[in-house]
């Protein structure tokens, strides 16, 4: 349980984590693309003025459009870097259009990737869209059209792609190594949160062992007392009550103390490789005259020839509790089925049967101590809803997985894996 709880921490605080860092960096990618994006838009409209104002190509008819402003053609913010507006320029490539719909001019600039095919059917689409701005192929285009010439500018996104993606790459290997070393403080955070949950439990466990130890024996001599009385009252109900009682208790103490030795890690050294088959099979076939009373069908497979490394006892334990919750909660003419087989180095006992079912509610809870799913059942069968609890100790301390499955009407099914 306390593994439990550290991991559900660890994750939880992770979790947090890496959502905070995963909506910095989407936030920052975003950022970062919108900035180029805007940057290449400026190029291509820089590039336009300038072309606009230095060609002779261009008369009064064919004036700036509103608002465009005819600058010289390194006469700009970079007018001191004109290796700039060089590398912009051998980036930008264009397609002239006459209002009747005639290519003019068109020029690939400097990219030795674009041919006048590429270019012109790119300006095709750029034209269907109807867009003054946006992407095509890979490509940003500018958009600009008059009464008697259509102008499409494009720019060479890969710098701009290129950065964006060097900056996605350098930000998320900083965020997984800044994840990675926050995961190592939480680790430990994890084991000092938990640590009063942990003495709690601890003491909790302390508890019920030596409240069980100090029970048994005051028990035991009023069993021997009453017992005594009714040799010499024989008949007397009062006594009969006494010794029923005191029995259930012996079953109750005796399973608390079944608890706390299971929860014992150290005892696990006592393993010895048995038979499993004969075990299961031993186990299941003194069950035969309980299904013949009741008037069950009780049926057995059984692989041969299975052995495992384990405390024969605890196992034996194991099944009987399997076997006794599948009797108790299953009714007349109902079927019980106990099946052991392997699968590579896995071994698998499934106990199954039909009746009343358990529902998805409490096979949430069904392996919690004290927890009962039919409080008066459980009265009338003498249960007290640590049958399943001391089986799945028995598994964990194998290493196995218990599990529970049913439709919560017509059947219940356990299955225990052992690696």
């Amino acid at each position: 349980m306390i593994k439990k709880l550290q991991r559900r921490f660890i994750f939880i605080t992770m979790t947090c984590v890496g959502s905070i860092f995963a909506l910095v960096l989407l936030v920052l990618n975003i950022s970062v693309s919108y900035s180029a994006r805007r940057q290449g838009y400026d190029t291509l409209m820089r590039y336009e003025q300038r072309m606009f104002a230095r060609r002779e190509l261009f008369t009064d008819d064919n004036a700036p459009l509103p608002g465009e402003k005819a600058i010289p053609f390194y006469d700009n913010d970079n007018k001191d870097r004109p290796d700039m507006n060089w590398f912009n320029d051998m980036r930008v490539s264009y397609v002239f259009y006459n209002n009747q719909g005639e290519i003019t001019e068109l020029s690939a600039g400097g990219n030795p990737d674009m041919t006048e095919d590429t270019l012109s059917a790119m300006a095709e689409k750029v034209l269907k869209r109807s867009k003054e701005t946006g992407s095509q192929s890979g490509y940003l285009f500018l958009l600009h059209q008059s009464d008697d010439i259509t102008r499409i500018y494009f720019l060479d996104y890969t710098p701009e792609k290129d950065m964006s993606m060097r900056l996605f790459r350098i930000c998320l290997w900083v965020g997984l190594a800044g994840i990675f070393v926050i995961l190592i403080p939480v680790i430990f955070l994890s084991r000092w949160v938990t640590r009063p949950v942990q003495l709690a439990f601890d003491k909790q466990k302390q508890f019920i062992a030596d409240a069980s130890h100090e029970l048994k024996t005051p028990l035991t001599i009023i069993t021997a007392n009453a017992e005594v009385l009714e040799g010499t009252v024989p008949g007397n109900k009062w006594l009969a009550h006494i010794l029923d009682q005191t029995a259930r208790m012996k079953t109750l103490i005796n399973s608390l103390l079944e608890l706390a030795k299971l929860d014992d890690c150290s005892k696990s050294n006592n393993y010895l490789s048995f038979n499993l088959s004969k075990l299961v099979q031993n186990t299941a076939l003194s069950f035969e005259s309980l299904a013949y009373e009741y008037d069950k069908g009780f049926f057995m497979e059984i692989e041969d020839n299975i052995s495992f490394l384990g405390n024969e006892a605890n196992i034996r334990q194991l099944i009987t509790i399997l076997l006794d919750n599948a009797f108790k909660y299953s009714d007349k003419k109902d079927t019980v089925l106990i099946r052991l087989s392997s699968h590579g180095d896995k071994k698998e006992l499934l106990v199954h049967n039909t009746g009343k079912g358990i529902s998805k509610d409490d096979q949430k809870h069904i392996f919690e101590r004290f927890y009962r799913v039919d409080t008066s059942r459980s009265r009338k069968t003498g249960g007290y809803g640590l049958g399943l609890s001391i089986a799945q100790s028995i598994v964990k301390a194998h290493k196995g997985h218990i599990s529970v499955k049913s439709d919560g009407q017509t059947y219940t099914t356990f299955t225990v894996i052992f690696p």
